[in-house]
């Protein structure tokens, strides 16, 4: 639990103090004007010593929908109240641009509009939304908004569109969202986002007029707020968001500054998340995937274990904050998306022999090694695209005893015995990812004129506990699902695999059980078979 410590906020700040702090390099203000209740905006500052979560730089500037100081509290625990909340009377009530962006009546608005004349063609912004309405408000109508327009048209945020309670929470885009219902942080606020961005199109040296504000949605209740960075209205560095598409479970690395320009400085990342780091450090998202600031400057992005037996695409969103050497910073997304893992035609040992893992159904008995014979619950299959990353991984004959070739995702795993595993690992029976395997030889990659059409269909087979199976008599694993793996599930599929096992339902936290073996990572693996 945080400690509460209040943000010095300088709420007699007038509008051309505000518009003048949160826009920077490339950028000339002309004129501003502030709407809302005096006490709604304010300059913070010390942000990084007081709330380095929720402040997404040092210094910068608050808009409220309440009384803007009420973001933290001075003493004692953070998020004392359960009801943060201030009917202004002085905010704006149903102006027609946030109206419009919430799709209902506004209230308690709290507004800058700015003119003023930037020397490129876009500028960004770095920003934080913030809300008492979470989480008992999310999915509701009470969906407080964060808008912004620049020459009368709305921009929106690559990822989250508009800004809005029910656009990034625990389940939408929960990988941008911070929970503090716990207290973890030092913000009277039950939940707040990571820093987002947004990128604006302008009319190069000519007088541009941008309005920037939040507003209540359904009610005047509860108080929501947005910080914006100091200087992050600027044009001069604008990092470019990235995306990356892997197997599941696969570690992968992408350099996220390649297509980001600067004006001959080095750029370097500063942020993940949110959270500052140096070279060789870590942040986790909610979700488990832990990224790594390499000291190459990269980003390594390591899934969380529950990643494996996907059946639908799984999506991530992060940010990252870059500088880009001369003290100029910018924030951009990075999308990660994996994809789903037997592949057609392999042959399965079931009651009655050897069967083709499409020809199987629920209720089929599949032997398996530790438990017998036992019914198969649900079956699930992908066709995908069997290149680069995608390419499936081939393990010849013999390479582990008496089996057949057996193609398989990358992140399949395969029961492996070794002596060394239980002087390592305590066990002599562990679980490997078949990209672990890969030996160039007996093991190796399947490239996409070895399959018809370029194409692969993976399968999952899902047992009432994890199982090791035989597949071309080799023992791999069943499908083992986790909360990240079921999130990721499309409705229909989800409430088909729920109905059978609703303790897999991420809202009950249950889950469906432990791995038949202990499974290993990937250096594991590596130290193992060296």
């Amino acid at each position: 639990m945080a400690t509460g410590d209040e943000l010095p906020i300088d709420e007699g700040a007038s509008a051309m103090e505000m518009a003048t702090t949160i826009f920077g390099d490339g950028v000339t203000v002309n004129s501003a004007s502030y709407t809302g209740w005096s006490q709604s905006s304010g300059i913070y500052s010390n942000g990084d010593n007081v709330s380095s979560e929720l402040t997404p730089s040092d210094t910068g500037v608050i808009l409220s929908t309440g009384r803007a100081s009420h973001v933290t509290q001075s003493w004692g625990d953070p998020n004392r109240s359960d009801s943060t909340s201030t009917n202004t009377w002085w905010g704006r009530d149903n102006d027609s641009d946030f109206n419009a962006a919430a799709g209902t009546n506004t209230y308690d608005a709290s507004f800058l509009e700015v003119n003023f004349t930037p020397t490129t063609d876009f500028v960004t912004m770095q920003f934080v939304f913030s809300s008492e309405e979470y989480p008992e408000y999310t999915g509701s109508i009470y969906n407080d908004v964060f808008g912004v327009w620049v020459n009368g048209n709305q921009v929106t945020s690559p990822i989250v569109n508009v800004t809005q309670i029910n656009s990034v929470n625990d389940s939408a885009n929960a990988t941008l969202f911070k929970n503090n219902t716990d207290d973890d942080y030092n913000t009277e606020m039950d939940g707040f986002t990571v820093t987002l961005t947004m990128v604006m199109p302008v009319n190069k040296g000519e007088d541009n007029d941008i309005k920037i504000g939040i507003a209540d949605v359904g009610d005047s209740s509860y108080d929501s707020n947005v910080l914006i960075a100091a200087d992050s209205i600027q044009g001069s560095f604008i990092a470019e968001s990235d995306s990356l598409t892997h197997y599941e479970g696969v570690t992968s690395v992408l350099d996220v500054l390649a297509n980001d320009p600067t004006s001959g400085g080095v750029a370097f990342i500063t942020h993940i998340n949110g959270i500052e780091v140096d070279p060789g450090d870590s942040v986790t998202l909610p979700d488990g995937t832990i990224v790594t600031l390499t000291v190459s400057g990269e980003l390594e992005i390591d899934p969380p274990a529950s990643q494996t037996g996907l059946t639908e695409e799984q999506t991530i969103n992060f940010t990252y904050t870059a500088d880009d050497g001369s003290g100029i910073t910018d924030t951009a997304f990075v999308t990660v998306t994996a994809i789903p893992c037997f592949v057609r035609g392999t042959m399965i040992m079931t009651r009655e022999g050897e069967k083709p893992v499409e020809a199987l159904q629920a209720g089929d008995m599949i032997e398996t090694r530790d438990s017998g014979l036992q019914p198969l619950r649900w079956i699930g299959s992908r066709k995908v695209a069997a290149t680069g990353r995608f390419a499936p991984v081939a393990i010849e004959a013999g390479t582990f005893g008496r089996h057949r070739r057996l193609v398989v995702s990358p992140q399949h795993r395969v029961m492996v015995t070794h002596w060394m595993a239980e002087l390592m690992f305590g066990e002599d029976e562990v679980l490997v990812a078949a990209k672990d395997l890969i030996n160039d030889c007996s093991v190796r990659v399947v490239t996409p004129d070895e399959l018809p059409g370029g194409e692969v269909e993976y399968f999952h087979l899902l047992f009432d506990a994890h199982q090791i199976i035989f597949s071309e008599g080799l023992a791999t694993e069943s499908f083992l699902p986790g909360p990240t793996v079921m999130n990721t599930m499309d409705a229909a599929v989800q409430d088909e695999v729920l109905s059978l096992f609703p303790e897999i339902d991420p809202e009950t936290k249950v889950g469906y059980g432990p791995a038949a073996r202990r499974p290993l990572r990937g250096f594991e693996a590596r130290a193992l078979l060296a």
